[in-house]
């Protein structure tokens, strides 16, 4: 076990509303985990919506294959390269990239309708109104020369 932030504390799992997330570096300890859940759920009548449980499968190397054989209450897990978890997408290399280019993109479009909404309002309107948000949108990609002037 490595030691990190949490002292020598292995987290295997996160709870969030009604979300759980579980970690596991084995497919044995991911089944493991997945019957304790299972168990759990059948001893507090909680139902699992065995149609939403998915394993996003992080291999080591690019030739391995995500296994076939994990099951929630005897329901065939499905595995996914890429996995939408409390809103970020973060895929099998453990990297978030896309969910930012996402964000950028949508704060980029915002921008512009906003650009266009106050497109013909006098410069002090603009002033007043535009540059606090132009200047948010240009601290979100420094350096970026992709702004044009008001």
């Amino acid at each position: 076990m490595r030691c990190g932030i949490y002292g020598c504390e292995l987290v295997n799992n996160l709870l969030f509303a009604d979300d759980i997330c579980v970690f596991s570096p084995s497919i044995s300890g991911l089944q493991c985990l997945l019957n304790i859940c299972g168990d759990y759920a059948t001893e507090h009548e909680i139902t699992f919506n065995c149609n939403k449980t998915i394993v996003l499968f992080c291999p080591k190397t690019y030739k391995q294959r995500a296994p076939s054989n994990v099951f929630l209450n005897g329901v065939r897990v499905q595995f996914l390269d890429q996995v939408k978890y409390l809103g970020v997408w973060i895929n099998a290399s453990l990297k978030d990239d896309d969910d930012i280019q996402r964000q950028v993109k949508s704060l980029y479009c915002a921008a512009n309708k906003l650009r266009g909404t106050f497109d013909q309002c006098s410069p002090a309107v603009k002033i007043l109104y535009v540059v606090p948000v132009a200047c948010q949108c240009m601290l979100a990609n420094c350096g970026a020369n992709t702004h044009r002037p008001l």
